[in-house]
């Protein structure tokens, strides 16, 4: 029961930081960036955000879906598990070492952690 709250957790909390991203436009006022840097950094930029929201949509999706066997953590749901949980960890790192600052800075920190938990527990509850 536990592992399956968790799950949904790390889908629900996946699912927020994508509507979190889709934000990204106004709260960081990309329109005016974007006239200060090439057309192909541009569209670099673009598309590299476009497929994190994606990705940070359909984890969120695949969570919610599959909350079930992602809490039972067998075969290719134990590396999924794994994946999610080392992808919020690095991002938790990059967030402490390469941001730094506002109180914005602070709630990502908890945030990712929080997700990287939500992962993380069906994998310890399942040895």
């Amino acid at each position: 029961m536990i592992s399956l709250f968790s799950i949904y957790s790390g889908g629900i909390l996946t699912l927020l930081m994508a509507v979190f991203h889709t934000l990204f436009v106004k709260l960081f006022k990309w329109k005016a960036e974007y006239d200060i840097i090439s057309d192909v950094n541009r569209r670099i930029f673009h598309t590299i955000h476009l497929a994190l929201l994606l990705l940070f949509f359909l984890i969120g999706a695949l969570t919610l879906i599959f909350a079930r066997e992602l809490s039972e953590c067998k075969g290719i749901a134990l590396g999924l598990n794994v994946i999610f949980v080392l992808f919020w960890i690095w991002r938790t790192v990059w967030q402490v070492y390469y941001f730094k600052g506002k109180t914005m800075h602070y709630v990502l920190i908890f945030l990712f952690t929080l997700i990287s938990i939500s992962y993380l527990i069906p994998i310890i509850l399942s040895f």
